[in-house]
């Protein structure tokens, strides 16, 4: 389209040229803030592309992908895998802005991953000057201690379930680590839990703005619930990372040192929620469960792009991870979620005293 204009994402050293409307590149702009910028600048000419397109593009190279999903519209781009370029068609409303934040997101992670950065399934805030990294498998409450850390806690957001780490410069003892522009995706029983106590989070259910929620998916059949009065509800909800700091009231941050590792679980609330510090092995064989063995399963093509990644690194960040960051096992409760970041926060600044 006529007046296209390109900029050049970046973060960490990771760079994507995008070519799209002004209105859009001020768009997504806002939405990767703080995790990644946009500035004017050249780029390497063997640097990944994303465009945005009126129409299929012509040439030899060009492939076309769809890619499907119970929640939402297929994901339809087009793709050269020699020059590493995607085209993406300019869809209606704001899915065109939710694809090209996700190619741009993938392909800087991508990076991120091939020069030996540490992926681990899980999130990250700094409460009180304290980053503390929770690492887990599917439900077993990472983003509902992430919550209860911003509420409960006072923490500042870094991210929920896409942390990465690499070396902290400025304190060798440590390793950073830093997020990205990924929405969260909250539960909604989760959602309606910690509402009890802060209730501007109920304003998520009608007022977050990510596409997905208005789309009828899974989330709105299959996975919908009930409320205590009976209202139909999706089954989760898909939060940007600016829209959760306006109803948590705490600032988003990029990056934060990793001084303590929490490994959340449920469990009986009878006892009250329970902490416990394990030593260095068992840390390690615990976090090697959480290591991402890809940038991201997402845009599947990609992992082509990028076939040689610096494993080693990766293997000395972890045991680097379990050897020097005190690391915690902690068993809570949906009702008591506040009572455990308490618990939890009163340990680590013992800990922290103590050492």
């Amino acid at each position: 389209m006529n007046g296209d204009r390109t900029a050049i994402a970046s973060a960490r050293g990771a760079v994507v040229p995008v070519t799209a409307s002004p209105e859009l590149l001020d768009a997504l702009a806002r939405v990767m803030s703080p995790y990644i910028a946009m500035e004017t600048a050249d780029a390497p000419v063997t640097a990944p592309r994303v465009r945005v397109v009126d129409d299929a593009p012509r040439g030899e190279g060009w492939r076309r992908i769809a890619l499907r999903s119970e929640y939402e519209p297929d994901r339809v781009l087009w793709v050269d895998d020699t020059r590493r370029h995607l085209a993406l068609p300019r869809a209606s409303g704001e899915w065109t802005l939710q694809q090209l934040l996700r190619s741009v997101r993938h392909l800087v992670r991508w990076q991120s991953y091939a020069r030996g950065d540490l992926f681990l399934h899980g999130g990250l805030v700094r409460a009180a000057g304290t980053g503390i990294a929770f690492l887990g498998h599917k439900h077993s409450g990472k983003t509902s201690s992430v919550l209860s850390a911003l509420l409960n806690g006072g923490a500042d957001f870094v991210s929920n379930d896409d942390l990465v780490l690499t070396e902290d410069d400025d304190s060798p003892a440590a390793l950073t680590g830093y997020g990205s522009p990924r929405t969260i995706n909250i539960r909604t029983d989760v959602l309606l839990e910690l509402a009890r106590t802060a209730p501007a989070l109920r304003d998520l259910l009608t007022q977050a703005g990510h596409p997905t929620n208005a789309f009828p998916g899974r989330h709105h059949t299959r996975d919908a619930i009930r409320s205590g009065e009976g209202t139909r509800l999706p089954g989760s909800v898909w939060v940007r990372c600016a829209e959760l700091a306006r109803v948590t009231g705490r600032p988003l941050v990029s990056e934060a040192r990793v001084d303590v590792v929490v490994l959340p679980r449920f469990g009986s609330g009878d006892g009250g929620p329970a902490i416990s510090r394990i030593g260095p092995e068992e840390a390690l064989r615990a976090l090697s469960e959480h290591v991402e063995g890809e940038a991201t399963k997402y845009d599947p093509f990609l992992a082509a792009w990028y076939p040689h990644t610096d494993g080693e690194r990766r293997t000395r960040l972890l045991r680097r991870l379990a050897a020097r960051t005190p690391c915690y096992r902690l068993t809570q409760d949906m009702e008591r979620l506040g009572e455990a970041t308490s618990v939890l926060l009163r340990t680590v600044r013992t800990a922290g005293a103590a050492a």
